[in-house]
């Protein structure tokens, strides 16, 4: 009797043990939850505090284009602005749109150089200049090298030629030959707002400068001004990029306002909006938002790449 007794004890212990060790399973996984959801919560909540700040980085930007004094006016011309916020840092780059190459207004040259800086091929330079030039122009005539109807239903193409202006940078990619890669490559000097045949030199971005020096070069052709800008970033001059008499901001100029934010080590947001500065109509809002979105560009504002043009701010 005695020896049932205990064994009926050992099995009810080894019950209790299991029992005691499923709760103890649990209890933990509830903890290793609570926590994950912890973490979740506090991230989502720094990435909303940070996409809060890149808002407002957003309305600094435009606050500092509508200076009088030029002094105060931050430049348009690629510079990357560096301005401390409580917990982090927020970077803004600001880029005039007359400082890009329009693909609807633009010059064939133009649109030669900066293709020119994404593929050094000459026989497809040559194609992809035809194609856009084909895809804005209203006739149904292919270029020499360009494409159109037909040419894209051969290549088993179900998109044809717009035969209008692109509507945005990103309509590119349905031009025969332009895939996403090249048009990621393209996208930070072109634009369709300017409406503009020339680039503005003085506030065109640096890298776009050096892309199109270069093939201005490989054709024996000189631009003063786009001459003296180059000389000055290959000797390590300050480059004021905007020069000469002080107009302001012009009407229905429009510019590319970038905005990066960081909080801590893991917490951030981009944006990137368009903005144009209207007419003093009174029945019109000063400034149309002609874009607004979460920001695509492959290279961050915090990249070694940008320390070139970084200006520190403090407010």
């Amino acid at each position: 009797m005695p020896t049932r007794i205990n064994r009926q004890s050992g099995f009810a212990l080894v019950i209790v043990i299991w029992i005691l060790t499923l709760l103890s399973i649990m209890a933990g996984s509830f903890a290793l939850s609570m926590r994950r959801e912890s973490s979740v919560s506090y991230a989502l909540h720094k990435n909303a505090e940070a996409m809060a700040i890149a808002e407002s980085g957003i309305n600094l930007a435009i606050f500092r284009l509508q200076q009088t004094d030029k002094e105060q006016r931050w430049l348009s011309d690629g510079s990357v602005y560096q301005v401390p916020t409580v917990d982090g840092v927020t970077r803004i780059k600001i880029l005039a749109e007359s400082g890009k190459v329009d693909i609807n207004a633009g010059k064939e040259e133009l649109l030669q150089a900066v293709i020119a800086g994404a593929t050094s091929d000459e026989k497809e330079q040559a194609r992809l200049v035809d194609a856009i030039v084909d895809w804005r122009d209203a006739d149904d005539e292919p270029r020499q090298h360009g494409a159109e109807r037909k040419e894209y239903q051969q290549a088993g193409l179900r998109q044809r030629p717009g035969n209008r202006p692109f509507q945005s940078v990103e309509e590119l990619q349905q031009v025969i030959g332009i895939d996403a890669e090249l048009l990621e490559r393209l996208r930070p000097w072109l634009t369709v707002y300017s409406e503009q045949a020339e680039v503005d030199f003085k506030v065109a971005d640096p890298k776009l400068l050096q892309i199109i020096g270069a093939d201005l070069k490989e054709r024996n052709v000189h631009d003063v001004y786009l001459d003296n800008r180059l000389a000055a970033q290959s000797s390590d001059q300050e480059d004021t990029g905007e020069t000469g008499e002080d107009s302001g901001i012009a009407e229905n100029q429009a510019f590319t306002i970038t905005v990066e934010t960081r909080i801590g080590e893991d917490a951030g947001a981009g944006l990137e909006a368009v903005i144009k500065f209207q007419n003093q109509n009174p029945d019109e809002p000063p400034i149309k938002i002609l874009d607004w979105h979460p920001r695509q560009d492959a290279l961050s504002l915090f990249d070694s790449a940008m320390e070139s043009q970084l200006i520190f701010v403090q407010e």
